[in-house]
């Protein structure tokens, strides 16, 4: 409408960060404290060069490990993914776990709680059933596993995202004619702001979704600003 702009604002690799606190990994906790950018900081670890060194193709391929791990991916899907040897793969695989050995524990630890429990849980302590986990069906019990894995971070990720939809809902009354919260997508919020109040509303924004809970690092949240949905991006 006239008068207003579109407001998108999302978590900055908020799973990523729910991994370092998940797993109190001191690689991870050091590259989200110290506003590293993770991804080129795992390339600089699994490549063995400095960070100011790394290049695009080894900031992509650590993106892919990352995300990848966080995910259960195997060496399998992971030289799929890269366009690279299988071996080539684990050898990343292997590295990474030797740099970030809290992660290995973390995953390690989540499967077998599962195993045992036959669920895991979100940081709120929501409950996802993993009833698969211990099925005598190979290619079963392997997607249990994965799913184990990722349902505590994209799980907690949710949560999050609605602990912030609450804060807000504290303050959107007092700008019930300026400000209307249109859609939640994944770890973002979309706003219709009046610009008048553009400044201000962009930081209650930041605000409630960065203190919507207590975590090891920081939450970060970025806002993009434009007259539709693309160009707020």
């Amino acid at each position: 409408e006239a008068g207003r702009v579109m407001v998108a604002a999302d978590y900055s690799q908020v799973e990523l960060r729910i991994m370092a606190h998940l797993s109190q990994d001191p690689g991870l906790l050091h590259a989200f404290k110290h506003g590293l950018d993770v991804h080129a900081a795992t390339a600089a670890e699994v490549f063995a060069v400095e960070i100011d060194a790394v290049t695009t193709e080894q900031r992509r391929r650590a993106k892919a490990i990352n995300f990848g791990l966080m995910y259960g991916m195997s060496a399998f899907g992971l030289a799929k993914q890269l366009g690279i040897s299988r071996d080539d793969a684990s050898h990343y695989i292997d590295i990474y776990f030797q740099r970030y050995p809290n992660v290995l524990a973390y995953l390690d630890a989540t499967r077998e709680s599962a195993k045992e429990k036959g669920y895991v849980e979100t940081m709120t302590g929501r409950r996802l059933p993993t009833p698969e986990i211990n099925s005598k069906n190979g290619l079963r019990r392997k997607a249990a596993e994965r799913a184990a894995i990722n349902a505590p971070l994209q799980g907690s990720a949710a949560d999050i995202i609605k602990l912030a939809m609450l804060n807000c809902a504290q303050w959107l009354p007092d700008y019930a004619d300026s400000v209307c919260l249109m859609l939640q997508v994944h770890d973002e919020l979309v706003f219709s702001v009046n610009s008048a109040v553009l400044d201000e509303v962009l930081c209650k924004i930041q605000s409630s979704m960065q203190s919507a809970i207590e975590m090891s690092v920081p939450l970060i949240v970025e806002c993009g600003v434009g007259a539709n949905w693309d160009a707020a991006h």
